[in-house]
């Protein structure tokens, strides 16, 4: 199969892209992987939810975005100081962990905001519920 020159040069700066984003985040091995795709249910779930409630906007979309990219550069920032002190992926672990149960914290409320709750566990859902009154927002329980 043979490419144009436009396709060879967009496969050019995908595959430089993706070998620096690699490099950047210490590689892409199996806790990456499942971190972005924790990443995009997440942005996903929060979409079907804002869709549902009426409530979709795409400032809010761009800066559910930001905050991705935001939370990329600390998995990079941590990756740099395992390097630095060849902690091999210490740093980058832990701040990996603590980021993924965030997410999946936030798929679980998409998932109770899209009208879906009955499908949460009673457990997480009283939790979920104490959570909210903490933060002062006003839910239906």
């Amino acid at each position: 199969m043979e490419y144009t020159q436009t396709e060879l040069r967009v496969m050019t700066v995908f595959s430089a892209l993706g070998a620096v984003f690699s490099w950047l985040v210490g590689g892409i091995d199996t806790p990456i992987q499942y971190f972005l795709l924790l990443m995009a249910a997440d942005y996903i779930t929060g979409m079907i939810a804002a869709w549902k409630n009426g409530a979709l906007s795409s400032s809010k979309a761009f800066d559910g975005i930001k905050r991705k990219v935001i939370i990329l550069a600390v998995v990079v920032l941590a990756n740099t100081i395992d390097c630095v002190g060849s902690l091999g992926h210490a740093l980058r672990g832990a701040v990996l962990v603590t980021y993924a149960v965030m997410e999946g914290m936030s798929i679980i409320e998409n998932i109770d905001r899209a009208g879906w709750g009955e499908h949460i566990p009673q457990f997480l859902r009283d939790k979920l519920i104490q959570i909210r009154d903490e933060k002062g927002v006003k839910i239906d329980g």
